[in-house]
C-alpha cells in the first residue's frame, strides 16, 4: 500500500468513517476507483488530475488504484468542501463567494456562518451597540448587543443604503454588519457601481462619508458572504437542467462583477444541487445525530482565533494581515513558498489574490493546530479559489 488517509461518507446526518487507500499497479496509466463510489466521486478523478496539473505535478505513469473501505458502504458526493470553507471564513475572517444553481442551499449555508463565530467581547459588543443606536435600530433595548449581526440587504438597495449617507450621515448596511456577517444574495443583480463602492470598506474595515462641512467614519469590519447563480437562467453546469443562456449572455452576466471586487473574495466555491434521493435520506432519519467534523466546531474555530490573537499584530484575524505582518509572523515554510510561486505563475494570480492564498493557508494551519504553513496547506488553500473555472463562459 502506497498511502492511506481517512475521510467519511455522509449517511443522513451521520458521518461514517471511510479509509482511502492508494496503490500503484502495473498497467496503462490511469486512475481506477473501487469500493462503491458514486458518479460524483468517479468524476473526482478529473478534478484530481486538474489539481495536480495546476499545482505543478505530473501524475504517475502507471495505473493508480484507489480503494474506498469498507467495501459494502456506498460513498456519495464530494464530502467536505463546504463545511471546511465555512470554518475557514469563520476562523480567519475570509470573505466567501458561493456560486450555484437555484435551490442548492447558498442562502441556508450563509445563515449558518454566525453560529460558528465566537462570542462577542465587551469591546465588540459596545462598538456594535453604538452603531445600531446611531442608526436607530435598538428600539428601546437598554443592554449591550449580545449577538453578532447578520445583515442581508436586497439587491435593489442604493449605495447610500449599503454604505451609509444622508445630510446627517448614518451608518449603512455594511456598518450595521460590523463584527458580523454581511450577506449579499444574488450578487450579480446588484448594480455594479454600488458593489464597486464596497472595495475600500472591505480593504480598510471602515466607511468614510464626506460632506462639505464634515467627514464621518463608521466601522465596517465584516465577513462578506456573497451568493450568485452561475448564469442568468441559473442552470449552467447543472447535471439535470440544461442551460438556456448563450456564451455571450454568460459573459455579460459575469461582467457585472468587477475583477477588483472578485479579487477581494478569498474563498470562491461552486455548489451543486442535492438529488431527491439525498434529500429524502435526510428526511427519513428517525433521530438525527451530530456529524463529527473537527474543523466545523465552534470550539476548534475559537482555538484557531485565539492562536491568531496571540501571534498576529494587533490580534488581527489572518484575513486582515498585511503582507509585512504575514512575512514576519506567518511561519511559511520554504517548500510552501515554492509551491505558492508556481501557483501564481500557472493561474496568473494578482498580487492581492496571491497574498490571500497565503492568508487562507495560514488559517488552514491554525485550524489544524500547526505552528507553520507547509506545502499541503498551500495546496489545500488553492482548492478554495475556483473563480477562474466558474467564470469560463464556454465551460460545461
Amino acid at each position: 500500500m502506497l498511502a492511506r488517509c481517512l475521510s467519511a461518507s455522509l449517511q443522513g446526518l451521520e458521518a461514517r468513517p471511510v479509509v482511502v487507500e492508494v496503490d500503484l499497479a502495473p498497467g496503462l496509466p490511469g486512475v481506477q476507483l473501487v469500493g462503491l463510489p458514486d458518479k460524483a466521486i468517479q468524476e473526482s478523478r478529473e478534478r484530481v488530475r486538474s489539481a495536480l496539473r495546476n499545482s505543478g505535478f505530473r501524475g504517475p505513469l502507471v495505473r493508480v488504484v484507489i480503494n474506498l473501505a469498507p467495501a459494502d458502504l456506498r460513498k456519495e458526493g464530494p464530502s467536505f468542501d463546504l463545511p471546511i470553507a465555512l470554518a475557514l471564513s469563520a476562523a480567519g475572517g475570509h470573505h466567501l463567494l458561493l456560486v450555484g444553481p437555484p435551490g442548492c442551499g447558498k442562502t441556508r449555508l450563509a445563515h449558518q456562518l454566525p453560529r460558528l463565530l465566537p462570542a462577542l467581547s465587551r469591546k465588540e459588543a459596545l462598538s456594535i451597540t453604538r452603531i445600531h443606536s446611531v442608526a436607530g435600530q435598538l428600539h428601546g433595548i437598554e443592554h449591550l448587543q449580545q449577538q453578532r449581526p447578520f445583515r442581508s440587504p436586497h439587491h435593489s438597495c442604493s449605495a447610500a443604503a449599503l454604505l451609509g449617507g444622508g445630510r446627517s450621515p448614518r451608518p449603512g448596511e455594511v456598518s450595521l454588519a460590523h463584527g458580523g456577517v454581511l450577506f449579499l444574495d444574488e450578487l450579480a443583480e446588484f448594480p455594479r457601481a454600488v458593489l464597486d463602492q464596497l472595495r475600500q470598506p472591505l480593504e480598510n474595515g471602515a466607511v468614510q462619508i464626506s460632506r462639505s462641512q464634515q467627514s464621518t467614519v463608521f466601522p465596517a469590519l465584516v465577513t462578506l458572504v456573497a451568493a450568485t447563480n452561475p448564469c442568468p437562467c441559473g442552470w449552467h453546469g447543472d447535471r439535470d437542467h440544461g442551460c438556456r443562456c448563450s456564451i455571450s449572455q454568460r459573459q455579460r452576466y459575469w461582467q457585472r462583477l468587477s475583477g477588483p471586487l472578485l479579487d477581494r473574495l478569498d474563498l470562491q466555491l461552486r455548489l451543486e444541487r442535492r438529488s431527491a434521493q439525498e434529500v429524502a435520506a435526510v428526511l427519513k432519519q428517525p433521530s438525527p445525530t451530530q456529524a463529527a467534523a473537527s474543523w466545523c466546531t465552534p470550539a476548534q474555530i475559537e482555538r484557531a482565533r485565539q492562536r491568531m490573537q496571540r501571534r498576529n499584530p494587533g490580534g488581527d484575524s489572518n484575513g486582515r494581515l498585511s503582507a509585512a505582518a504575514l512575512r514576519r509572523t506567518g511561519a511559511i515554510e520554504a517548500a510552501a513558498l515554492e509551491l505558492w510561486e508556481q501557483l501564481i505563475n500557472q493561474r496568473g494570480l494578482s498580487t492581492r489574490s496571491s497574498l490571500q492564498l497565503l492568508r487562507v493557508a495560514r488559517t488552514i494551519a491554525d485550524l489544524n493546530d500547526r505552528a507553520s504553513v507547509d506545502r499541503n496547506a498551500v495546496a489545500e488553500a488553492s482548492c478554495f479559489r475556483c473563480t477562474d473555472l466558474l467564470k469560463q463562459p464556454g465551460a460545461q
